[in-house]
């Protein structure tokens, strides 16, 4: 399983999360089988005309993404491409690679 995680700071398994997925600037991809972890800058251009923001995070081929917030417009539109929204009470990255089999759906939208 692929896993793609906001960061909002590279420090690899100490990064902090981000709180919106969206501005974050990195993202881990983290995939379960190899224990491979990647940590790359966050270039989402989000006045692409081509690919909006989920299509270019999409190319990343994540099975999951973990985030601590979310828009409603990304929810819907990771769920028409089939990728699985996670969240959980975490603050760094190592806790979600630790804890990967427990994550929860995210169910609610940020507001802002």
């Amino acid at each position: 399983m692929k896993i793609l995680i906001a960061l909002n700071e590279n420090k690899e398994l100490n990064s902090k999360l981000s709180e919106h997925f969206g501005h974050c600037p990195y993202f881990a991809i983290y995939k379960t089988e190899t224990k491979e972890l990647n940590i790359v800058k966050n270039k989402i251009n989000h006045l692409n005309s081509d690919l909006n923001p989920v299509e270019q995070i999409v190319k990343f081929q994540p099975d999951v993404v973990f985030t601590l917030g979310m828009g409603k417009k990304a929810i819907e539109l990771f769920n028409e491409k089939k990728v699985k929204i996670k969240t959980g009470n975490y603050k760094i990255l190592k806790e979600v690679i630790d804890n990967f089999k427990n994550l929860e759906k995210l169910n609610k939208e940020c507001e802002y």
